[in-house]
């Protein structure tokens, strides 16, 4: 039996407190999408709960995760089940690299790189650094829900169209069922 800790992530409560002004494109140089997926991330900002292992963090729908879309998560993943490395950075809420490397068929090493501050008053710089083995299908699968999670809410909240849910969505149907990733 593989003793692999597991990734979870899923949104928690709405979050009611705004630290930034409003997205928006005054230049007119972003998409409409690129500009939906920033509304609906600041506009239906949750907390957004991880955990992997023993350990728990909380990010943010804007910016953490709004980040992480915008640097083409479902790419990411697909690039992930193809044997590729990936790194997922949470460096607004929680200053965290998660590095992912496959390493067989069924795991992947996730290297969980914690860095950052002692407290605002004290510049001593912390890192604390943790390993995990993850299964492979477990994760992906994990990652694919949610990301398709938050476009449908995009989608039905009118931030995007379905046309770009779809295009976005499009490396995630790359990736093998979960029957076929073992």
């Amino acid at each position: 039996m593989n003793n692999y800790s597991n990734l979870t992530i899923h949104l928690e409560e709405p979050n009611g407190e705004k630290y930034a002004d409003a997205p928006d494109d005054s230049l007119g140089e972003l998409s409409h999408f690129e500009l939906g997926l920033k509304l609906f991330c600041f506009e239906c900002d949750h907390l957004v709960s991880i955990e992997i292992g023993e350990e728990k963090l909380n990010v943010f729908l804007d910016p953490d995760i709004c980040m992480l879309l915008e640097d083409e998560l479902p790419k990411k993943l697909s690039e992930l089940s193809q044997g590729k490395p990936i790194n997922m950075e949470f460096v607004e809420s929680v200053c965290l690299t998660l590095e992912l490397q496959p390493l067989t068929n069924d795991k992947i090493s996730c290297n969980f790189k914690e860095f950052g501050y002692l407290s605002p008053n004290q510049f001593t710089l912390k890192s604390r650094n943790k390993h995990f083995e993850l299964n492979k299908t477990q994760l992906i699968a994990e990652l694919k829900k949610f990301v398709e999670q938050l476009m449908e809410m995009a989608l039905n909240g009118g931030y995007i169209t379905p046309v770009e849910k779809q295009e976005f969505l499009m490396p995630l149907r790359e990736i093998a069922p979960a029957s076929a990733i073992c």
